[in-house]
Protein backbone atom coordinates (compact mmCIF):
# COMPACT_ATOMS: atom_id res chain seq x y z
CA UNK A 1 0.00 0.00 0.00
CA UNK A 2 1.33 3.42 -0.94
CA UNK A 3 2.31 5.94 1.70
CA UNK A 4 -0.37 8.43 0.64
CA UNK A 5 -2.98 5.70 0.92
CA UNK A 6 -1.88 4.74 4.44
CA UNK A 7 -1.95 8.38 5.53
CA UNK A 8 -5.44 8.85 4.10
CA UNK A 9 -6.76 5.73 5.81
CA UNK A 10 -5.32 6.67 9.21
CA UNK A 11 -6.54 10.27 9.02
CA UNK A 12 -9.97 9.20 7.72
CA UNK A 13 -10.42 6.55 10.40
CA UNK A 14 -9.63 9.10 13.10
CA UNK A 15 -12.03 11.61 11.54
CA UNK A 16 -14.90 9.12 11.64
CA UNK A 17 -14.02 8.02 15.16
CA UNK A 18 -13.88 11.60 16.42
CA UNK A 19 -16.97 12.88 14.64
CA UNK A 20 -19.25 9.88 15.17
CA UNK A 21 -17.90 8.17 18.26
CA UNK A 22 -17.00 11.30 20.24
CA UNK A 23 -18.84 14.35 18.88
CA UNK A 24 -22.12 12.49 18.32
CA UNK A 25 -22.54 9.42 20.53
CA UNK A 26 -20.45 10.28 23.61
CA UNK A 27 -23.19 12.63 24.84
CA UNK A 28 -25.12 9.67 26.22
CA UNK A 29 -22.07 8.44 28.13
CA UNK A 30 -21.45 11.74 29.92
CA UNK A 31 -25.11 12.76 30.31
CA UNK A 32 -25.39 11.80 34.03
CA UNK A 33 -22.60 14.22 34.96
CA UNK A 34 -23.88 16.88 32.57
CA UNK A 35 -27.35 16.78 34.11
CA UNK A 36 -25.96 17.62 37.54
CA UNK A 37 -23.53 20.31 36.40
CA UNK A 38 -25.68 22.12 33.83
CA UNK A 39 -29.07 21.46 35.40
CA UNK A 40 -30.89 19.43 32.75
CA UNK A 41 -34.32 17.89 33.11
CA UNK A 42 -34.87 14.58 31.31
CA UNK A 43 -37.00 16.31 28.67
CA UNK A 44 -34.36 18.95 28.05
CA UNK A 45 -31.64 16.30 27.92
CA UNK A 46 -33.60 14.41 25.25
CA UNK A 47 -34.14 17.53 23.17
CA UNK A 48 -30.45 18.40 23.37
CA UNK A 49 -29.50 14.84 22.41
CA UNK A 50 -31.54 15.10 19.20
CA UNK A 51 -29.47 18.12 18.16
CA UNK A 52 -26.55 15.95 17.02
CA UNK A 53 -28.86 14.09 14.64
CA UNK A 54 -30.37 17.33 13.34
CA UNK A 55 -26.87 18.62 12.69
CA UNK A 56 -26.02 15.43 10.82
CA UNK A 57 -29.03 15.63 8.48
CA UNK A 58 -28.36 19.28 7.67
CA UNK A 59 -24.61 18.99 7.24
CA UNK A 60 -24.57 15.95 4.96
CA UNK A 61 -26.59 17.85 2.34
CA UNK A 62 -24.36 20.92 2.61
CA UNK A 63 -21.23 18.80 2.49
CA UNK A 64 -22.25 17.08 -0.74
CA UNK A 65 -22.52 20.50 -2.39
CA UNK A 66 -19.29 21.85 -0.91
CA UNK A 67 -17.18 18.88 -1.99
CA UNK A 68 -17.90 19.53 -5.67
CA UNK A 69 -16.92 23.18 -5.36
CA UNK A 70 -14.16 23.26 -2.74
CA UNK A 71 -12.60 19.80 -2.85
CA UNK A 72 -12.24 16.94 -0.38
CA UNK A 73 -9.36 18.39 1.63
CA UNK A 74 -11.20 21.59 2.52
CA UNK A 75 -14.36 19.80 3.64
CA UNK A 76 -12.62 17.07 5.66
CA UNK A 77 -10.49 19.64 7.48
CA UNK A 78 -13.64 21.72 8.06
CA UNK A 79 -15.38 18.66 9.51
CA UNK A 80 -12.55 18.11 12.00
CA UNK A 81 -12.48 21.81 12.94
CA UNK A 82 -16.27 21.86 13.42
CA UNK A 83 -15.93 18.83 15.71
CA UNK A 84 -13.15 20.56 17.65
CA UNK A 85 -15.07 23.82 18.08
CA UNK A 86 -18.28 21.99 18.96
CA UNK A 87 -16.67 19.79 21.60
CA UNK A 88 -14.73 22.73 23.05
CA UNK A 89 -18.04 24.58 23.32
CA UNK A 90 -19.57 21.54 25.05
CA UNK A 91 -16.74 21.57 27.58
CA UNK A 92 -17.34 25.27 28.29
CA UNK A 93 -21.16 25.12 28.41
CA UNK A 94 -22.75 26.27 31.65
CA UNK A 95 -26.34 26.70 30.44
CA UNK A 96 -28.72 24.24 28.74
CA UNK A 97 -29.15 26.52 25.70
CA UNK A 98 -25.40 26.82 25.19
CA UNK A 99 -25.02 23.07 25.54
CA UNK A 100 -27.79 22.48 22.99
CA UNK A 101 -26.12 24.73 20.42
CA UNK A 102 -22.75 23.09 21.05
CA UNK A 103 -24.16 19.56 20.67
CA UNK A 104 -25.90 20.51 17.41
CA UNK A 105 -22.73 22.14 16.06
CA UNK A 106 -20.56 19.17 17.03
CA UNK A 107 -23.07 16.82 15.40
CA UNK A 108 -22.66 18.65 12.12
CA UNK A 109 -19.16 17.23 11.85
CA UNK A 110 -20.59 13.77 11.16
CA UNK A 111 -22.50 14.93 8.09
CA UNK A 112 -19.61 17.05 6.85
CA UNK A 113 -17.23 14.08 7.04
CA UNK A 114 -19.17 11.67 4.84
CA UNK A 115 -19.09 12.97 1.21
CA UNK A 116 -15.46 14.17 1.18
CA UNK A 117 -14.22 10.81 2.46
CA UNK A 118 -16.18 9.13 -0.33
CA UNK A 119 -14.44 11.32 -2.88
CA UNK A 120 -11.00 11.00 -1.28
CA UNK A 121 -11.08 7.19 -1.10
CA UNK A 122 -12.34 6.89 -4.68
CA UNK A 123 -9.82 9.38 -6.06
CA UNK A 124 -6.66 8.44 -4.16
CA UNK A 125 -6.76 4.69 -3.61
CA UNK A 126 -6.53 2.13 -6.38
CA UNK A 127 -9.83 0.46 -7.15
CA UNK A 128 -8.59 -2.98 -6.09
CA UNK A 129 -7.87 -1.65 -2.57
CA UNK A 130 -10.83 0.68 -2.12
CA UNK A 131 -12.98 -1.94 -0.41
CA UNK A 132 -10.27 -2.69 2.12
CA UNK A 133 -9.65 1.01 2.72
CA UNK A 134 -13.34 1.65 3.31
CA UNK A 135 -13.58 -1.17 5.84
CA UNK A 136 -10.73 0.31 7.84
CA UNK A 137 -12.20 3.81 7.77
CA UNK A 138 -15.66 2.49 8.65
CA UNK A 139 -14.18 0.93 11.78
CA UNK A 140 -13.63 4.45 13.08
CA UNK A 141 -17.18 4.61 14.40
CA UNK A 142 -16.75 1.63 16.69
CA UNK A 143 -13.28 2.87 17.57
CA UNK A 144 -14.64 6.22 18.74
CA UNK A 145 -17.41 4.64 20.82
CA UNK A 146 -14.99 2.19 22.42
CA UNK A 147 -12.32 4.83 23.13
CA UNK A 148 -14.74 7.24 24.82
CA UNK A 149 -15.26 4.72 27.62
CA UNK A 150 -11.62 4.54 28.76
CA UNK A 151 -11.37 8.33 28.48
CA UNK A 152 -14.32 8.56 30.85
CA UNK A 153 -12.47 6.24 33.23
CA UNK A 154 -9.40 8.48 33.14
CA UNK A 155 -11.44 11.67 33.53
CA UNK A 156 -13.28 10.13 36.54
CA UNK A 157 -16.54 11.95 35.86
CA UNK A 158 -14.91 15.18 34.69
CA UNK A 159 -16.86 15.43 31.45
CA UNK A 160 -15.54 18.90 30.66
CA UNK A 161 -11.97 17.61 30.78
CA UNK A 162 -12.92 14.69 28.54
CA UNK A 163 -14.53 16.92 25.91
CA UNK A 164 -11.56 19.28 26.02
CA UNK A 165 -9.30 16.32 25.28
CA UNK A 166 -11.63 15.28 22.45
CA UNK A 167 -11.39 18.81 21.00
CA UNK A 168 -7.59 18.67 21.04
CA UNK A 169 -7.70 15.30 19.26
CA UNK A 170 -9.96 16.83 16.60
CA UNK A 171 -7.48 19.67 16.04
CA UNK A 172 -4.64 17.18 15.60
CA UNK A 173 -6.82 15.25 13.18
CA UNK A 174 -7.49 18.42 11.17
CA UNK A 175 -3.74 18.86 10.74
CA UNK A 176 -3.37 15.23 9.66
CA UNK A 177 -6.16 15.61 7.11
CA UNK A 178 -4.54 18.73 5.66
CA UNK A 179 -1.41 16.74 4.81
CA UNK A 180 -3.20 13.46 3.92
CA UNK A 181 -6.10 14.45 1.66
CA UNK A 182 -5.18 15.88 -1.77
CA UNK A 183 -6.31 19.45 -2.35
CA UNK A 184 -8.06 18.54 -5.58
CA UNK A 185 -8.91 15.22 -7.16
CA UNK A 186 -9.01 14.73 -10.89
CA UNK A 187 -12.51 14.89 -12.23
CA UNK A 188 -12.06 11.43 -13.69
CA UNK A 189 -11.42 10.06 -10.21
CA UNK A 190 -14.51 11.37 -8.47
CA UNK A 191 -17.37 8.94 -7.92
CA UNK A 192 -19.79 11.03 -9.97
CA UNK A 193 -17.55 11.09 -13.03
CA UNK A 194 -16.17 7.60 -12.65
CA UNK A 195 -19.66 6.18 -12.65
CA UNK A 196 -21.05 8.37 -15.41
CA UNK A 197 -21.60 5.32 -17.62
CA UNK A 198 -23.89 3.75 -15.07
CA UNK A 199 -27.56 4.22 -15.97
CA UNK A 200 -29.33 6.39 -13.41
CA UNK A 201 -32.79 6.65 -14.88
CA UNK A 202 -34.71 5.85 -11.72
CA UNK A 203 -35.94 8.48 -9.30
CA UNK A 204 -36.17 8.29 -5.54
CA UNK A 205 -39.63 6.74 -5.57
CA UNK A 206 -39.32 2.96 -5.82
CA UNK A 207 -41.56 0.04 -4.93
CA UNK A 208 -40.71 -0.82 -1.32
CA UNK A 209 -39.14 2.52 -0.37
CA UNK A 210 -41.96 3.30 2.06
CA UNK A 211 -41.33 0.05 3.92
CA UNK A 212 -37.59 0.75 4.11
CA UNK A 213 -38.20 4.29 5.37
CA UNK A 214 -40.65 3.11 8.03
CA UNK A 215 -38.28 0.37 9.19
CA UNK A 216 -35.25 2.68 9.40
CA UNK A 217 -37.19 5.45 11.16
CA UNK A 218 -38.67 2.94 13.61
CA UNK A 219 -35.26 1.48 14.42
CA UNK A 220 -33.74 4.93 14.82
CA UNK A 221 -36.53 5.92 17.17
CA UNK A 222 -36.25 2.75 19.26
CA UNK A 223 -32.46 2.98 19.54
CA UNK A 224 -32.41 6.65 20.58
CA UNK A 225 -33.55 5.93 24.13
CA UNK A 226 -30.61 3.60 24.68
CA UNK A 227 -28.03 5.87 23.06
CA UNK A 228 -29.15 8.89 25.07
CA UNK A 229 -30.28 7.57 28.45
CA UNK A 230 -28.73 4.13 29.05
CA UNK A 231 -25.85 5.50 31.14
CA UNK A 232 -28.31 7.59 33.13
CA UNK A 233 -30.46 4.51 33.82
CA UNK A 234 -27.41 2.48 34.90
CA UNK A 235 -26.51 5.15 37.46
CA UNK A 236 -29.99 6.11 38.69
CA UNK A 237 -32.09 2.94 38.61
CA UNK A 238 -29.17 0.57 38.97
CA UNK A 239 -27.39 2.69 41.57
CA UNK A 240 -24.06 1.96 39.90
CA UNK A 241 -21.22 4.44 39.59
CA UNK A 242 -19.76 6.18 36.57
CA UNK A 243 -17.15 3.44 36.13
CA UNK A 244 -19.86 0.85 35.55
CA UNK A 245 -21.56 3.13 33.05
CA UNK A 246 -18.24 3.52 31.27
CA UNK A 247 -17.80 -0.24 31.12
CA UNK A 248 -21.30 -0.68 29.70
CA UNK A 249 -20.51 1.88 27.01
CA UNK A 250 -17.32 0.05 26.02
CA UNK A 251 -19.27 -3.20 25.85
CA UNK A 252 -21.77 -1.63 23.45
CA UNK A 253 -18.96 -0.69 21.09
CA UNK A 254 -17.17 -4.03 21.29
CA UNK A 255 -20.37 -6.08 20.93
CA UNK A 256 -21.17 -4.17 17.76
CA UNK A 257 -18.48 -6.15 15.97
CA UNK A 258 -20.47 -9.33 16.54
CA UNK A 259 -23.30 -7.90 14.48
CA UNK A 260 -21.04 -9.02 11.65
CA UNK A 261 -22.96 -12.23 11.05
CA UNK A 262 -25.70 -10.10 9.44
CA UNK A 263 -24.45 -10.80 5.91
CA UNK A 264 -24.24 -14.54 6.45
CA UNK A 265 -27.62 -14.67 8.17
CA UNK A 266 -29.31 -12.74 5.36
CA UNK A 267 -28.06 -15.33 2.89
CA UNK A 268 -29.15 -18.23 5.08
CA UNK A 269 -32.56 -17.17 6.38
CA UNK A 270 -33.51 -14.01 4.52
CA UNK A 271 -33.80 -10.30 5.26
CA UNK A 272 -37.07 -10.48 7.16
CA UNK A 273 -35.90 -13.05 9.69
CA UNK A 274 -32.70 -11.14 10.44
CA UNK A 275 -34.65 -7.89 10.66
CA UNK A 276 -37.21 -9.31 13.09
CA UNK A 277 -34.69 -11.14 15.26
CA UNK A 278 -32.46 -8.08 15.56
CA UNK A 279 -35.35 -5.80 16.51
CA UNK A 280 -36.50 -8.39 19.05
CA UNK A 281 -32.98 -8.39 20.52
CA UNK A 282 -33.04 -4.59 20.69
CA UNK A 283 -36.41 -4.68 22.42
CA UNK A 284 -35.09 -7.23 24.92
CA UNK A 285 -32.04 -5.04 25.62
CA UNK A 286 -34.30 -2.08 26.40
CA UNK A 287 -36.52 -4.10 28.72
CA UNK A 288 -33.65 -5.84 30.51
CA UNK A 289 -31.96 -2.57 31.33
CA UNK A 290 -34.95 -1.10 33.23
CA UNK A 291 -36.50 -4.27 34.67
CA UNK A 292 -33.24 -5.66 36.09
CA UNK A 293 -31.11 -2.53 36.53
CA UNK A 294 -29.42 -3.68 39.75
CA UNK A 295 -28.19 -6.97 38.27
CA UNK A 296 -24.80 -6.34 36.69
CA UNK A 297 -25.01 -9.46 34.52
CA UNK A 298 -28.38 -8.39 33.11
CA UNK A 299 -27.04 -4.90 32.41
CA UNK A 300 -24.06 -6.41 30.58
CA UNK A 301 -26.28 -8.70 28.52
CA UNK A 302 -28.47 -5.72 27.70
CA UNK A 303 -25.50 -3.70 26.45
CA UNK A 304 -24.17 -6.60 24.37
CA UNK A 305 -27.57 -7.25 22.83
CA UNK A 306 -28.05 -3.61 21.96
CA UNK A 307 -24.59 -3.15 20.42
CA UNK A 308 -24.89 -6.29 18.28
CA UNK A 309 -28.51 -5.60 17.28
CA UNK A 310 -27.85 -1.99 16.30
CA UNK A 311 -24.93 -2.90 14.03
CA UNK A 312 -26.82 -5.89 12.64
CA UNK A 313 -29.75 -3.66 11.72
CA UNK A 314 -27.57 -1.06 10.04
CA UNK A 315 -26.19 -3.89 7.90
CA UNK A 316 -29.71 -5.07 7.05
CA UNK A 317 -30.80 -1.59 5.98
CA UNK A 318 -27.63 -1.20 3.95
CA UNK A 319 -28.43 -4.38 2.03
CA UNK A 320 -32.10 -3.43 1.75
CA UNK A 321 -31.37 0.06 0.43
CA UNK A 322 -28.80 -1.05 -2.14
CA UNK A 323 -31.26 -3.66 -3.37
CA UNK A 324 -33.88 -0.98 -4.01
CA UNK A 325 -31.46 1.46 -5.65
CA UNK A 326 -29.41 -0.82 -7.88
CA UNK A 327 -28.77 2.00 -10.37
CA UNK A 328 -27.99 4.58 -7.66
CA UNK A 329 -26.02 2.77 -4.94
CA UNK A 330 -24.92 5.99 -3.23
CA UNK A 331 -28.58 6.78 -2.61
CA UNK A 332 -29.18 3.21 -1.48
CA UNK A 333 -26.39 3.58 1.08
CA UNK A 334 -27.27 7.05 2.32
CA UNK A 335 -31.06 7.10 2.45
CA UNK A 336 -31.55 4.44 5.16
CA UNK A 337 -29.03 6.16 7.43
CA UNK A 338 -30.73 9.51 6.99
CA UNK A 339 -33.98 7.81 7.98
CA UNK A 340 -32.31 6.30 11.05
CA UNK A 341 -31.10 9.77 12.02
CA UNK A 342 -34.62 11.14 11.47
CA UNK A 343 -35.99 8.54 13.87
CA UNK A 344 -33.37 9.47 16.44
CA UNK A 345 -34.31 13.14 16.11
CA UNK A 346 -37.87 12.21 17.09
CA UNK A 347 -36.98 9.52 19.60
CA UNK A 348 -34.48 11.32 21.81
CA UNK A 349 -36.80 14.15 22.98
CA UNK A 350 -39.71 11.71 23.23
CA UNK A 351 -37.63 9.50 25.52
CA UNK A 352 -36.70 12.49 27.65
CA UNK A 353 -40.34 13.51 27.97
CA UNK A 354 -41.45 10.01 28.99
CA UNK A 355 -38.66 9.68 31.56
CA UNK A 356 -39.49 13.06 33.05
CA UNK A 357 -43.24 12.44 33.23
CA UNK A 358 -43.68 8.67 33.64
CA UNK A 359 -40.25 7.31 34.55
CA UNK A 360 -37.49 5.30 32.89
CA UNK A 361 -39.33 1.97 33.06
CA UNK A 362 -42.32 3.24 31.09
CA UNK A 363 -40.03 4.98 28.63
CA UNK A 364 -37.82 1.99 27.83
CA UNK A 365 -40.73 -0.45 27.67
CA UNK A 366 -42.50 1.93 25.26
CA UNK A 367 -39.43 2.09 23.04
CA UNK A 368 -39.15 -1.70 23.18
CA UNK A 369 -42.71 -1.85 21.84
CA UNK A 370 -41.69 0.55 19.06
CA UNK A 371 -38.90 -1.88 18.14
CA UNK A 372 -41.35 -4.78 18.08
CA UNK A 373 -43.85 -2.81 16.00
CA UNK A 374 -41.07 -1.99 13.53
CA UNK A 375 -40.47 -5.72 13.13
CA UNK A 376 -43.88 -5.95 11.44
CA UNK A 377 -42.49 -4.02 8.46
CA UNK A 378 -41.32 -6.55 5.92
CA UNK A 379 -39.03 -6.56 2.94
CA UNK A 380 -40.55 -7.96 -0.23
CA UNK A 381 -38.20 -9.53 -2.77
CA UNK A 382 -37.53 -7.47 -5.88
CA UNK A 383 -36.19 -8.63 -9.23
CA UNK A 384 -33.56 -6.22 -10.48
CA UNK A 385 -33.78 -6.88 -14.22
CA UNK A 386 -34.69 -9.57 -16.72
CA UNK A 387 -31.10 -10.81 -16.99
CA UNK A 388 -30.81 -11.21 -13.25
CA UNK A 389 -34.23 -12.84 -13.08
CA UNK A 390 -33.34 -15.44 -15.69
CA UNK A 391 -29.98 -16.16 -14.11
CA UNK A 392 -31.53 -16.82 -10.70
CA UNK A 393 -34.81 -18.36 -11.85
CA UNK A 394 -33.77 -21.85 -10.83
CA UNK A 395 -32.15 -20.75 -7.59
CA UNK A 396 -35.21 -18.89 -6.36
CA UNK A 397 -37.93 -21.17 -7.78
CA UNK A 398 -39.03 -22.08 -4.30
CA UNK A 399 -39.11 -18.49 -3.08
CA UNK A 400 -42.08 -17.22 -5.06
CA UNK A 401 -44.49 -17.29 -2.19
CA UNK A 402 -44.75 -14.25 0.09
CA UNK A 403 -43.41 -16.10 3.08
CA UNK A 404 -40.04 -16.70 1.38
CA UNK A 405 -39.80 -13.63 -0.79
CA UNK A 406 -37.19 -12.07 1.41
CA UNK A 407 -34.67 -14.77 0.47
CA UNK A 408 -34.71 -13.75 -3.20
CA UNK A 409 -31.65 -11.60 -2.81
CA UNK A 410 -29.05 -10.81 -5.50
CA UNK A 411 -25.54 -12.12 -5.24
CA UNK A 412 -22.85 -9.60 -4.34
CA UNK A 413 -20.04 -8.86 -6.77
CA UNK A 414 -16.76 -9.56 -5.02
CA UNK A 415 -14.14 -6.90 -5.55
CA UNK A 416 -10.89 -6.85 -3.64
CA UNK A 417 -11.70 -7.33 0.03
CA UNK A 418 -15.16 -5.86 0.13
CA UNK A 419 -17.59 -7.22 2.65
CA UNK A 420 -20.16 -9.96 2.22
CA UNK A 421 -22.68 -7.52 3.69
CA UNK A 422 -22.53 -5.10 0.77
CA UNK A 423 -24.91 -6.91 -1.56
CA UNK A 424 -25.60 -5.53 -5.01
CA UNK A 425 -26.99 -6.64 -8.36
CA UNK A 426 -24.78 -7.88 -11.19
CA UNK A 427 -21.70 -5.82 -11.98
CA UNK A 428 -22.87 -5.05 -15.50
CA UNK A 429 -25.87 -3.11 -14.17
CA UNK A 430 -24.40 -1.12 -11.28
CA UNK A 431 -21.21 0.68 -10.27
CA UNK A 432 -18.98 -1.19 -7.80
CA UNK A 433 -20.06 -0.63 -4.21
CA UNK A 434 -16.42 -0.32 -3.19
CA UNK A 435 -16.41 3.16 -4.74
CA UNK A 436 -18.99 4.42 -2.26
CA UNK A 437 -18.47 5.10 1.40
CA UNK A 438 -20.89 5.96 4.16
CA UNK A 439 -19.65 6.27 7.74
CA UNK A 440 -21.65 5.17 10.77
CA UNK A 441 -22.07 1.81 9.15
CA UNK A 442 -20.73 -1.48 10.49
CA UNK A 443 -16.94 -1.94 10.25
CA UNK A 444 -17.36 -4.18 7.22
CA UNK A 445 -13.89 -5.72 7.21
CA UNK A 446 -14.16 -6.83 10.83
CA UNK A 447 -17.69 -8.04 10.18
CA UNK A 448 -16.58 -10.23 7.28
CA UNK A 449 -13.74 -11.69 9.39
CA UNK A 450 -16.04 -12.47 12.33
CA UNK A 451 -18.64 -14.01 10.02
CA UNK A 452 -16.02 -16.35 8.53
CA UNK A 453 -14.81 -17.36 11.98
CA UNK A 454 -18.38 -18.02 13.14
CA UNK A 455 -18.98 -20.29 10.15
CA UNK A 456 -15.81 -22.23 10.99
CA UNK A 457 -16.63 -22.56 14.69
CA UNK A 458 -20.32 -23.41 14.41
CA UNK A 459 -20.36 -25.16 11.11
Amino acid sequence: MKRIERRLIVAGTLLIGISYGLARFAYGLFLPSMRDDVGLSPTTAGLIGSGAYVGYCFAIVVSALLVERLGARFVTVTAALVAAVGMAAIAASTHPLLLAVAILFAGMSTGLASPPMAQAVSGVIDEARQGHANTLINAGTSLGVAVSGPVAFIATGQWRLAYAAFAVAALINALMLWFSVPRRLDASDTPSEADSTTPRTGGLRRPGIVALALAAIGMGTASSAYWTFSSDVVMTLGDFGQNTANGVWILIGVAGLFGGIAGDLVKRVGVNWVHRASLAAMALSLVLLVLMPTHLMAVGVSAALFGAAYIMLTGVYLVWGVGLYADRPAVGLGLPFLMIAAGQIVGSPLAGYLIGSLGSVVCFVTFALIALATALVRYRGRRQDSHHEQRHAGEHEGNRDAGKADKAWPEAPRRGRSSDVAVAPPAESVAPLARFYMPAMPPLGAIAWIARRCRQWFG
